[in-house]
């Protein structure tokens, strides 16, 4: 009898573990799925829908400049017809883009239309001139021998610019060609006292010095220039 009640705790004893270890392997195995399925959710990229992105956007750029910036990128590739199409199409929608205006101006000049390209410098105010088309203007109205334009245009860039000796030269050019030698002879100085080894410039003034009559002097400037 005792011998019978010994297997029979060690059955229960037995039982009591094998539950024991059921509970604890069950939650194991709840714990390692809910581990598993945080890890997976923590490699999903955190991307919001194409949707949201498209919503969130706020940059709009209108057709005027997209325009614009094909006009530019033409005459960056040299396709100068197409770029000033471009251009008066730009406008004709917004008249008042002055900029636009001298970038369709300095196109025309670039593709041999000079004329052209004043008519759209002249339809510009004054005042939204930039310095550049500043001096290309002036350079087209010496083309067209209205020599007191270019001279006005050159002296007001030279007045906040006077250290441009590109443009004093332009303007002792057109000076001279005006016959009015000697302010002629005094932008050529103003050069040459910065710039004295440059011999194109003293051969202009040689000329100028002929021109006047003045053929010793002019003979003396000539003889610098020559080994």
């Amino acid at each position: 009898m005792r011998s019978f009640h010994c297997r029979r705790r060690r059955g229960l004893i037995c039982l009591f573990i094998g539950v024991l270890f059921l509970a604890q392997l069950v939650s194991l195995s709840s714990v390692t799925a809910g581990a598993q399925e945080k890890k997976t959710l923590s490699l999903q990229p955190k991307v919001a829908p194409p949707e949201l992105q498209i919503a969130d956007s706020r940059e709009t750029i209108p057709d005027w400049l997209a325009r614009w910036e094909l006009a530019r990128v033409l005459s960056y590739a040299k396709r100068y017809d197409e770029s000033s199409g471009e251009y008066e199409k730009l406008l004709q929608e917004k008249p008042e883009l002055s900029e636009a205006q001298v970038e369709w101006a300095t196109v025309l000049f670039w593709n041999g239309k000079p004329s052209e390209a004043l008519k759209k410098l002249e339809q510009v105010p004054p005042r939204k001139l930039p310095e550049k088309a500043q001096i290309l203007m002036a350079d087209l109205y010496a083309r067209q021998k209205k020599y007191d334009r270019a001279e006005s245009l050159y002296r007001d860039y030279l007045k906040s610019r006077p250290d441009d000796l590109r443009v004093r030269l332009r303007l002792a050019e057109v000076l001279s060609w005006e016959k009015r030698y000697e302010p002629s002879l005094r932008e050529y100085e103003e050069i040459l006292k910065v710039r004295p080894e440059d011999n194109q410039v003293r051969r202009k003034y040689g000329f100028v010095l002929m021109w006047m009559g003045r053929f010793d002097d002019a003979a003396r400037e000539l003889k610098k220039t020559l080994p």
